[in-house]
């Protein structure tokens, strides 16, 4: 078969003589080589297509940035709090008062409250009386 067929016909007598002549008619997806005109006018297409994304994906970014910001000191009380209920215990960081017993070789962290927050072994250097004990004694 022939690549061209009534290329000197104009493009509407053209279209009405293969009406004509055709056996039948269907639709039929096919790949056309783009012109070089076509080729740069895409480009141009392209190039401005990508610079409105990135300025959008600029504006996106800039929003999460806000976004995070506000939320993550929330974030970070729900995670504090979602813990302490977890475990049913709060984390807390004061001054301590240790008491030493000898007699039974610990040492005692009281809270303010006079509450025994923790409990551990006299290390050696702990484990001799010292003036100090023989004081409190004898008080």
């Amino acid at each position: 078969m022939e690549k061209f067929i009534l290329q000197n016909e104009s493009a509407s007598d053209r279209l009405e003589q293969l009406k004509n002549s055709a056996d039948k008619m269907e639709q039929f997806s096919y790949p056309r080589e783009l012109s070089n005109g076509e080729i740069q006018e895409l480009q141009s297409n392209l190039s401005q297509d990508m610079i409105f994304v990135d300025k959008e994906d600029q504006k996106l970014k800039v929003a999460k940035e806000v976004f995070k910001s506000a939320t993550k000191p929330v974030k970070q009380n729900i995670a504090k709090n979602l813990q302490m209920i977890r475990s049913q215990v709060e984390e807390v960081s004061e001054e301590v008062y240790l008491l030493k017993d000898i007699e039974d070789g610990k040492m005692g962290y009281y809270s303010k409250e006079g509450v025994l927050v923790f409990e551990r072994n006299l290390r050696p250097d702990e484990q001799q009386y010292s003036i100090q004990d023989h004081l409190r004694k004898a008080q």
